[in-house]
């Protein structure tokens, strides 16, 4: 298949996995192509059993085809490994939920062989045709691996040759891209230009230029927004900078006794239990002293970045945003760097999916797979 009927192909099924039944005729305006290209499009996904084609009919004429992906075809999964946990989700064919899956970490000690093992286990449970893994950190995307992960204490981590053994192609994301890719496909903004942003125990970020999520030449997952200097003359990071964003605006800013930042990720289970405590009073709206300077420098970073690259939407998620005041806060603080002299105000949301990783990774992975039936 041609990169042109590939693009095609990649739109099609984008629209078929936002609106889960959609109609011959809509398909082809929304998708731009002639009736003819869509008939080998559907033609080639229905050969292989992955697209349901029904007729309906609405009185006199000719009756119109309702196409929807056959959720029996098989299972994909969708796996987020966090610095707290590995959760997966498991979905159908048409990317519907069918099991979610949280296993707690303890420590990162033995990180990569409780991963391996965890991740062994899924894959003998649920049978996936493929795996998405949304992982914090560098990612080559070529490579298919962890290039470097401070926060998982992971460098050039590989899942090849244990996937390879049982025969499974996956995919290999950077966390935040993972998310903003599956907000786009629960929102069903494919559209718009994009920025999101978590906040939590780091600080990442996404851009979606209306094509594409950027990344970099070399293949390599990209936009450390965290680690872009916000005081020179700060403290230094476990990066290798000094003064990050992490620094001044992630959940470590909170904790009242802090260490170094260096200490506190390469100590994170140390910190644990005084990070869901922090957590739980802000659920019942307390320690808005505490929060409110932390979160006004994420939000002034985050105008500053908006002004760089003008998104028309932005999304503002993580596991910090534990209650809407938190997102509220971030938002009027973007809102009130912008003034209306520019000519300019993106939009800002608030993420709610808890699942947004594992969607955007099973999506991503599922589309790859269904090239690559395509192409045998």
């Amino acid at each position: 298949m041609d990169e042109i009927r590939w693009d095609n192909l990649t739109r099609l099924l984008e629209q078929v996995f936002i609106e889960k039944e959609v109609s011959r005729k809509a398909l082809s305006g929304k998708v731009g192509v002639r009736n003819s290209t869509l008939s080998y499009l559907l033609g080639s996904l229905k050969e292989f059993g992955m697209v349901k084609i029904k007729n309906v009919s609405y009185g006199r004429g000719r009756p119109n085809q309702m196409i929807s992906l056959n959720p029996e075809y098989g299972n994909v999964m969708g796996i987020k490994i966090g610095r707290e946990s590995l959760s997966a989700t498991v979905f159908d064919f048409s990317l519907s939920e069918v099991e979610s899956i949280v296993i707690p970490f303890d420590g990162t000690d033995n990180l990569e062989e409780d991963i391996i093992q965890e991740i062994q286990k899924l894959i003998l449970n649920h049978r996936p045709l493929t795996l998405g893994f949304a992982v914090s950190g560098t990612i080559d995307l070529k490579e298919k691996e962890v290039f470097s992960s401070p926060i998982l204490n992971l460098r050039e981590f590989k899942l090849q040759e244990m996937l390879k053994t049982r025969g499974l192609d996956f995919l290999l994301f950077n966390d935040v891209d993972a998310l903003h890719v599956g907000q786009m496909v629960e929102s069903g903004v494919f559209d718009r230009t994009s920025l999101t942003v978590t906040f939590g125990i780091g600080i990442g970020a996404s851009f979606f230029d209306g094509e594409d999520i950027l990344t970099s030449g070399d293949g390599k997952s990209i936009f450390e927004l965290g680690h872009m200097a916000y005081d020179p003359d700060g403290e230094p990071c476990y990066c290798g900078r000094r003064g990050c964003l992490e620094t001044v605006a992630s959940e470590y800013s909170l904790i009242a006794e802090r260490p170094s930042i260096k200490m506190f990720v390469e100590n994170f289970g140390n910190y644990r239990e005084e990070i869901k405590k922090i957590r739980s009073a802000a659920k019942a709206g307390k320690n808005k002293g505490v929060y409110k300077p932390v979160l006004k420098k994420l939000g002034r970073a985050i105008s500053n970045i908006s002004l760089l690259l003008r998104p028309s939407l932005v999304w503002i998620g993580g596991e910090g945003l534990v209650s809407n005041w938190i997102f509220e806060e971030i938002k009027a603080e973007i809102l009130a760097q912008i003034p209306e002299e520019w000519g300019y105000l993106p939009e800002v949301k608030k993420i709610k999916s808890v699942q947004g990783w594992q969607r955007g990774a099973a999506f991503l992975a599922l589309r790859h797979f269904i090239r690559g039936k395509l192409k045998e």
